[in-house]
């Protein structure tokens, strides 16, 4: 297709707007059937209703991130062009590195209460249970996942740094 550059980056920012308003979303709608997979117990319908949100949380996530670039692909004359074997993952991140770590300093300072908070919910939840087993699996659960999540998140950046080291070869 010839589109005048206006329009291609009117079209490539409207792209960029679904992707960053439905992946989170779709992303969200995965959790929540995964928590309705806690709450399930032995009800078939709930089961049902928590395994549609997870499947179909994530068959949105991934249309959301590749049907565009799928429909410019077929769509398109002009194919991408091939690799010439110098490209690398680094190239693709080193316009990110000022800003990744604010954004995590930014994301551990909003989201360490919350993991805190949520082990003490949990820890509340499954002493308060007292003969309901999806209740104690849910505090259980929780109790477990908050330390376990926090250790994550104070891990990332070498997690990340250990896929994509620090300094190029």
């Amino acid at each position: 297709m010839n589109m005048i550059p206006a329009v291609q980056e009117i079209m490539g920012q409207g792209i960029r707007f679904v992707q960053i308003l439905f992946f989170p979303l779709f992303g969200f709608i995965i959790l929540i059937g995964f928590f309705f997979y806690l709450f399930a117990s032995k009800n078939p319908y709930r089961r049902r209703k928590a395994y549609l949100f997870s499947i179909f949380g994530a068959f949105g996530a991934l249309l959301t991130l590749y049907l565009p670039l799928i429909i410019s692909y077929f769509s398109s004359k002009n194919k991408p062009h091939e690799a010439t074997g110098e490209e690398s993952v680094r190239g693709l991140v080193d316009l990110t590195i000022p800003w990744g770590e604010q954004v995590y300093n930014l994301l551990k300072v909003l989201f360490e209460p919350f993991i805190f908070f949520g082990g003490y919910l949990g820890i509340a939840i499954w002493l308060m249970a007292a003969k309901n087993p999806p209740r104690k699996r849910i505090g259980f659960g929780m109790v477990i996942g908050a330390p376990l999540l926090w250790i994550l998140l104070q891990y990332i950046p070498d997690i990340y740094y250990f896929f994509i080291p620090a300094n190029p070869q």
